[in-house]
């Protein structure tokens, strides 16, 4: 059994580079950009059941309407 739970903790080390796609000061590409995402609580910019995506903040796609956006996820497990 231990060797087992080592053999796990060593293979989530070794590839816990690959499961990150994003690291701290990347910028998200262009296809993630475009993703569109359905809006589930309205903040006042959208209403619930509209779309959204990134690409809508970002300058050189919306027409020169510059935004800096601050992208926290965080798990409590």
């Amino acid at each position: 059994m231990k060797s087992v739970l080592f053999l796990f903790f060593f293979i989530s080390i070794i590839f816990s580079n690959i499961r990150s796609i994003y690291s701290v000061g990347d910028t998200i590409s262009y296809y993630d950009q475009n993703l569109e995402f359905n809006v589930c609580h309205s903040d006042g910019n959208y209403d619930i059941g509209e779309s959204f995506s990134i690409s809508n903040y970002n300058g050189n796609i919306n027409g020169g309407n510059y935004k800096i956006s601050l992208i926290s996820m965080n798990a409590t497990w």
